[in-house]
């Protein structure tokens, strides 16, 4: 594979003779299996080389090569003098001997660098809470930084936690987050001190020292775009360029629909019913519901699907434009949408996803849409959750009013 992307014999004798050589065949395949171009697998396979050779010099085997050598190799490269870009990580040597270390430490054959391993009381929590709770890893990794950050201020001897302490970690919080970061922070520790308890760890009385966050639900309106800031951000895209049609479909599921971001990024193709017009979706709740697919929603999916999504062994709908070609994640949904924004030049007080759902919501109620059908589509658990969307329409709520006393009606 090697000698498909460089033919002089001195070329690749050179990238043979370091210690990466035996591997770089099949580096190159794995380059050319993700969707690289001709250009992009050269200038990867340089920078591997490069990596290899000073490998060599160093009297480093490929046992070396995991993630960790990239800090002196980084060095090395700045000592040099020799990379165009302003910024190491963006140089294609640096790139490639990045690849090079994922593609090593992906197939086994350099062992992952045991700073990554997760401790030990997050580990024996996330399984606890999977197993007696059912929770979803999206859940649990929206916990573990937080779980991270107590076992730094506090320790991981939760036998010798104090009620003063553990009250002193979230106020110490309160005055630097904003107040929902705060709320979830205590949730994650009230948890943490039920499975602590559970295990026979840490005495119950400590989980009433949890100070609770003052924060009132409904105490301000969502976010929301009107109709016409709605279809100038779907407009932002061009359906005739491949990242242009993917996202103008992305947009539409957010904004005609009210999806969630997770579910965006989950969305698979056996999940979508074209003759029917029906597609299914999990949520946080991970039970499936089948929701109606709008024609213009549907025409921006086929014809992102059947025109411009890269052909790749997964079911997943959205991938990269470029590559390497991988499913979307959660944050390049909301990453579209904060760009459509600023195309469209919306300064909006929220450039996430979350965003176009409440203004899908929105729209709904301002047709006449009963909340139990907004419920119905957003899905939530609750129909309590629906009811912060009864303040949007303010219109309505200037006509039923009541003056404070002595005090001119507006």
């Amino acid at each position: 594979m090697l000698t498909a992307y460089f033919k002089h014999p001195f070329t690749l004798r050179k990238l043979r003779s370091g210690p990466a050589g035996p591997y770089l065949d099949d580096f190159a395949s794995h380059l050319a299996e993700a969707g690289y171009s001709r250009d992009k697998v050269r200038a990867y396979l340089r920078g591997t080389g490069r990596l290899s050779a000073w490998a060599a010099q160093a009297d480093l085997t490929v046992d070396h090569l995991d993630s960790r050598v990239l800090v002196p190799f980084g060095r090395y490269l700045d000592s040099q003098g020799r990379l165009r870009c302003r910024r190491r990580e963006y140089s294609p040597t640096f790139l490639g001997a990045r690849h090079f270390v994922d593609f090593l430490e992906a197939r086994g054959l350099v062992a992952t660098p045991a700073a990554a391993i997760e401790p030990a009381l997050v580990s024996e929590f996330c399984h606890w809470m999977r197993s007696q709770r059912g929770v979803t890893e999206t859940t649990l990794n929206g916990y573990r930084p937080a779980l991270r950050r107590l076992l730094v201020a506090l320790g991981d001897h939760p036998e010798q936690y104090t009620a003063k302490q553990l009250r002193g970690f979230v106020l110490g919080r309160a005055g630097a987050h904003k107040t929902s970061q705060v709320k979830t922070i205590v949730t994650v520790l009230r948890m943490f001190l039920r499975f602590l308890i559970t295990q026979g760890r840490c005495p119950p009385e400590l989980l009433v020292a949890i100070p609770n966050i003052a924060g009132w639900r409904r105490a301000s309106l969502p976010s929301y775009l009107g109709p016409e800031e709605v279809e100038r951000v779907i407009g932002t895209c061009d359906p005739a360029s491949a990242m242009g049609a993917r996202d103008r479909a992305v947009l539409s599921l957010l904004a005609r629909l009210g999806l969630r971001a997770g579910d965006v990024a989950a969305l698979q193709l056996h999940d979508i019913d074209w003759e029917r017009g029906l597609f299914q979706v999990a949520g946080k709740n991970r039970r499936q519901t089948v929701l109606p697919l709008p024609q213009d929603v549907g025409e921006a999916l086929l014809h992102y699907v059947a025109n411009h999504r890269p052909s790749v062994a997964t079911s997943h709908v959205f991938i990269t434009a470029v590559a390497p070609f991988v499913p979307f994640s959660r944050w390049m949904v909301s990453t579209i949408t904060a760009r459509a924004l600023r195309l469209a030049q919306i300064d909006a007080p929220s450039c996430g996803a979350h965003l176009l759902r409440h203004s899908a919501a929105t729209a709904m109620l301002r047709q006449g849409t009963s909340l139990e059908a907004i419920g119905a589509v957003l899905r939530h658990a609750s129909i309590e959750t629906t009811h912060i969307y009864t303040k949007v329409d303010t219109d309505l709520l200037e006509q039923v009013v009541v003056p404070w006393l002595e005090v001119e009606s507006c």
